[in-house]
């Protein structure tokens, strides 16, 4: 039997509990959320290098490496899920923090106004490199060769308006809606969340959840990058969001799959290797056009690739999770600026990018050593512009937060301050 005075105990022992919580500093989950960030840079350049990508991608040139292709698609198939989980994780942190609506205050201005602001100044970037590269590449690539005789043809239809590579913020926000809304209607105080916040349902249920999700998709998983929701986006990294959430509010859950650690690694890649040899040599744009006017009609030869996928995606994401905590649970000077530029790099890296890379098209060098330089160069102009332009500009204070520069600085730079 619980008296009084013990029932007033318990409940400042879980309050000061979790404000214990909210004011710890996970470096190993902002860290890692800032990788992710920079692995989906140098995946959009090794695109350019991507035999399967090579009808599809902008820059695309003569040369290829199917090596590209078996690293790049196998980081593909977390790199995101990553991101999602760890912005999960400190969605419930930041309500518990500030409440509901100090939390879509937050969001507002970390996520959506970033959206809304970048997003038109994104597509004219990428409108002026393209057009750029039509009157300047000798080599078209076949996607600008595509582009190029639409332009031509009055009665081609427009491209058709999406989010481009700032999907995830539209997709980030649409999750942070629905996360307050549980969270008002106490659904992760439910037995529900109680009951799947365990070993067995992580490894075992949450991949089945995610097949239908992955079955609706073509392979690789395309961005969900049109400007409404879609559902099966919610299938898959809104089930990562919600896995960050429960993660959170159960932390000792990352020290229970602990021991699962070389087994998530095996697993995923035998699980990748089936789905690397069912993906095709090579996207045919017509085949692209059927599906984006008509949408993706999967057959049951897709299965084996949906299941890979979403095996690969929750054990690599977990592999990943558990690693980051024992090499990179740290913070100093160096990893805190790589921490606080990756939202900026990430914004603006595309149209930097393709100039580059539209650039060395019409320079007789190495594939691999135009990888390298148009990747590196790409890095390092966005992070000068960080550097120079943003970091203690209103720019970073709209992203990051306002700060001082003598400040330490807090976890979770895309919108956690």
């Amino acid at each position: 039997m619980i008296h009084a005075n013990d029932s007033e105990i318990l409940t400042h022992l879980e309050k000061t509990t979790t404000q214990a919580k909210t004011n710890m500093r996970y470096f190993y989950l902002d860290n890692i959320r800032a990788l992710a960030m920079f692995v989906g840079v140098i995946f959009h350049a090794a695109l350019a290098f991507s035999p399967l990508m090579h009808n599809l991608w902008f820059s695309a040139g003569g040369e290829g490496s199917t090596s590209i292709d078996m690293v790049i698609y196998f980081t593909h198939l977390f790199r995101m899920p990553i991101f999602f989980l760890v912005s999960g994780f400190l969605a419930i942190m930041l309500i518990q923090k500030r409440g509901i609506g100090g939390f879509l205050k937050n969001r507002l201005m970390r996520i959506l106004l970033p959206f809304i602001i970048f997003l038109p100044i994104l597509g004219i970037g990428m409108f002026l490199a393209i057009g750029w590269a039509l009157g300047n590449v000798e080599a078209l690539s076949p996607m600008l060769q595509l582009i190029q005789a639409m332009q031509e043809n009055p009665s081609a239809p427009p491209p058709s308006m999406s989010t481009m590579h700032l999907w995830f913020l539209f997709n980030l926000f649409l999750f942070c809606l629905t996360t307050a809304a549980l969270f008002k209607f106490n659904f992760f105080k439910s037995k529900l969340v109680q009951k799947v916040s365990s070993v067995k349902f992580i490894l075992f249920v949450l991949p089945v959840l995610m097949i239908p999700a992955t079955f609706s998709q073509p392979a690789p998983l395309p961005a969900a990058e049109k400007l409404y929701p879609e559902l099966w986006s919610f299938g898959i990294y809104g089930l990562f969001f919600l896995f960050g959430c429960i993660m959170y509010l159960k932390q000792n859950l990352l020290d229970e799959l602990e021991p699962h650690i070389h087994k998530l690694l095996t697993v995923s890649i035998i699980a990748y290797a089936v789905f690397y040899n069912l993906l095709p040599a090579s996207i045919d744009p017509e085949a692209l056009i059927l599906i984006i006017n008509n949408g993706f009609e999967p057959t049951w030869d897709h299965i084996p690739m949906a299941i890979c996928e979403a095996f690969v995606g929750v054990y690599m994401t977990v592999y990943c999770l558990l690693i980051s905590r024992r090499v990179l649970n740290k913070q100093n000077k160096v990893l805190r600026f790589f921490a606080d530029s990756s939202y900026w790099v990430y914004l603006i890296h595309l149209p930097v990018l393709l100039m580059i890379q539209f650039t060395l098209s019409n320079v007789a060098m190495n594939m691999w050593l135009k990888f390298v330089v148009g990747t590196g160069a790409t890095f390092i102009i966005s992070m000068l512009s960080y550097l120079l332009f943003v970091r203690w500009t209103p720019i970073g204070w709209l992203l990051n937060g306002k700060r001082k520069k003598s400040s330490p600085q807090s976890l979770g730079k895309i919108g956690n301050k």
